[in-house]
């Protein structure tokens, strides 16, 4: 892989923790143009894999509060990144930790959410897009100023 690729790749991984954090759910539906979302932790209609910009969207749009100009009221922390092994100059996998901070007027700042994502990616016309995300939840805290949705 080249420096290009993994800067590229990069700038993916820390787009999708920018626009959650910023309810820019559009460009985050965007990312999944050809790719879906799934979790450990699901709850009502989530059970299936979220395919598409339209479905990652209207997801996030649905069950993250928003605070209006100053979006989540998060800041996603995305560390640890392991690129794997490639079996093909087109494809990669990378896994990586993240730890999700949250303040809000009734919420003391503090961690609410970690865990693991396992994020795969293709490069098609010369471009890397997300194929896959899977998002491995392993602690959990006071999502109740975050999620409109029980984890």
């Amino acid at each position: 892989m080249s420096p290009e690729d993994r800067i590229e790749i990069e700038r993916l991984v820390f787009s999708y923790a920018r626009y959650v954090d910023t309810t820019e759910y559009d460009a985050l539906g965007a990312l999944f143009e050809h790719g879906e979302i799934t979790s450990n932790k699901q709850s009502g209609d989530t059970r299936a894999a979220l395919r598409g910009a339209a479905a990652v969207s209207h997801f996030y749009a649905t069950t993250n509060k928003g605070y209006g100009a100053e979006g989540a009221r998060t800041h996603h922390v995305v560390t640890n990144l392991e690129f794997q092994p490639q079996t093909s100059p087109d494809e990669v996998r990378l896994f990586s930790c993240f730890t999700v901070f949250q303040r809000t007027p009734t919420l003391a700042l503090q961690p609410i959410v970690c865990g693991r994502y396992r994020d795969a990616f293709r490069k098609t016309d010369g471009r890397w897009h997300f194929t896959e995300k899977f998002i491995d939840v392993t602690l959990i805290g006071d999502l109740s100023q975050h999620l409109n949705i029980t984890l």
